[in-house]
């Protein structure tokens, strides 16, 4: 398939190869098929081409390419390029992931979304709301009211999935976020007060300003994929400092080689940092070996998300 990733004109022949995609979409020929060949195109050329000529291809083939408008008759694509909230991955973007929206679309714009929501990062992402309500579960049965801290919350929908947080078996829930619009639907989703929406950034976690002692779980999924690591091995530090003993903090990252990523940067203009387990086992590089009582690394069912749980000794 598309022998030509190598060749001296790829960049050129790239162009032939979107030109054919928009052609038989154009023309009506099955779109599913369509969409396979564009996603698969796109996840071999992300892992075939070194970085400038990838970041060449999407910046200036993509984005002025006629394919890219018909692509975004997706809602989901088009809210993750235009950024409507001013940074990549909001929470209204990750609720497209979560439950098919059912608003007012376009026949292609359905079809693409549809295709979209059943590929393997979309399930990942509806997999790590599971794995975040079970876990906060597990502890509240635990511990008896125990103090939970979910950092770069978002919408915090693992909440609406948790039997504890149904049940009132959580102490103190605070759901930190750099996003008052996201902590506004956290506060209509949870009225009886038991979540505690805090609006902060991590900036000011790692500056020291911003602390949250006590904590019996803390977790952060979806935002070490935006850390450098250097931020990312402080940041992981300061939480576990945060937990009380036999406190766990979990964290997560979407892995290299992660299918989705090529479709991701080139038509959502979304860059995530992909990581090994070893890079991801870096992030405790700061803590003292002996603070820690276990340290638990694992992948998601579809091998697209490496989890790493720290419990405090």
């Amino acid at each position: 398939m598309m022998e030509w990733v190598d060749w001296s004109n790829a960049l050129e022949r790239a162009v032939c190869w979107l030109d054919d995609v928009h052609w038989q979409i154009s023309r009506g020929d099955d779109l599913q098929l369509a969409l396979e060949s564009l996603f698969r195109g796109l996840t071999l050329l992300h892992r075939k081409w070194d970085r400038e000529e990838w970041t060449r291809f999407c910046l200036e083939i993509v984005r002025t390419h006629p394919l890219r408008e018909v692509i975004h008759q997706c809602p989901y694509t088009r809210h993750g390029f235009e950024k409507p909230r001013g940074y990549a991955g909001d929470a209204v973007l990750i609720d497209y992931l979560y439950e098919e929206h059912q608003g007012p679309l376009s026949p292609m714009g359905r079809d693409i979304y549809h295709f979209l929501w059943n590929q393997s990062g979309p399930r990942s992402v509806r997999e790590r709301r599971e794995l975040l309500a079970q876990e906060i579960d597990a502890t509240a049965e635990r511990v008896h009211q125990p103090r939970i801290l979910s950092v770069a919350c978002g919408h915090l929908r693992e909440a609406e999935h948790s039997r504890a947080v149904a049940e009132g078996h959580v102490g103190d829930f605070i759901a930190f976020d750099q996003d008052p619009d996201s902590l506004e639907v956290v506060a209509q989703q949870h009225p009886s007060h038991l979540v505690r929406p805090v609006c902060g950034t991590v900036r000011s976690i790692l500056m020291g300003k911003t602390s949250f002692p006590e904590m019996d779980l803390i977790y952060s999924a979806g935002l070490y994929d935006y850390l450098s690591e250097a931020v990312a091995s402080r940041l992981t530090r300061l939480l576990f400092g945060m937990l009380r003993p036999g406190g766990r903090l979990l964290v997560g990252n979407f892995a290299t080689r992660t299918p989705d990523a090529g479709y991701l940067e080139a038509f959502m203009d979304w860059w995530l940092l992909y990581r090994d387990e070893n890079q991801v086992r870096a992030f405790a590089s700061e803590i003292n070996p002996e603070e820690i009582a276990s340290v638990e690394q694992f992948r998601d069912s579809v091998q697209n998300v490496i989890y790493m749980v720290l419990t405090r000794r």
